[in-house]
């Protein structure tokens, strides 16, 4: 038997999960730096002013549904000064609508929407979750293999 198939074949779900894991973890931990560098910005409610259509409604070749997308400007004041920036690409908004956003108070211009806390702590976890499970994994697959060899050996010496 070929011991490198089995391995490979034994070993798939360490190689699979281990690198999920790390690209999870450096997601979540890239996230978590971006929502630090913005975390003197300022939330404030803000109106949608406009909106053009980006991309509309499609399909994937699965027949799965892939939304619009939008790019959508807003209006909002900061200390008594009127502010209209771009708040980039995102699902439909109404002009009229009021949404919250943050803005850098050293540039008002400057503004996102409010950041998601819980994403990046769910793509840290899972990215965790992903890489023990790997890592378990993987010591199972050097245990099986380990077993097999043993197992050939004592074929091969006639026992």
């Amino acid at each position: 038997m070929n011991k490198i198939a089995t391995f490979f074949r034994e070993s798939y779900v360490a190689r699979f999960l281990i690198p999920l894991g790390i690209i999870l973890i450096v997601t979540g931990t890239l996230l978590l730096v971006i929502d630090n560098k913005n975390k003197n910005f300022i939330e404030t409610e803000a109106t949608v002013s406009k909106v053009e259509l980006v991309s509309e409604e499609s399909f994937d070749s699965e027949g799965n549904t892939e939304p619009a997308q939008y790019n959508v400007f807003v209006k909002y004041t900061v200390n008594e000064k009127e502010y209209e920036s771009e708040l980039g690409i995102t699902f439909e908004r109404k002009v009229g609508e009021k949404i919250k956003i943050v803005y850098n108070p050293e540039d008002p211009n400057q503004i996102s929407s409010p950041p998601s806390p819980i994403l990046n702590i769910v793509l840290l976890c899972g990215g965790v979750v992903a890489l023990i499970g790997g890592i378990i994994s993987a010591i199972k697959s050097v245990k099986k293999h380990n077993a097999l060899k043993s197992q050939e050996e004592a074929w091969n010496n006639g026992k």
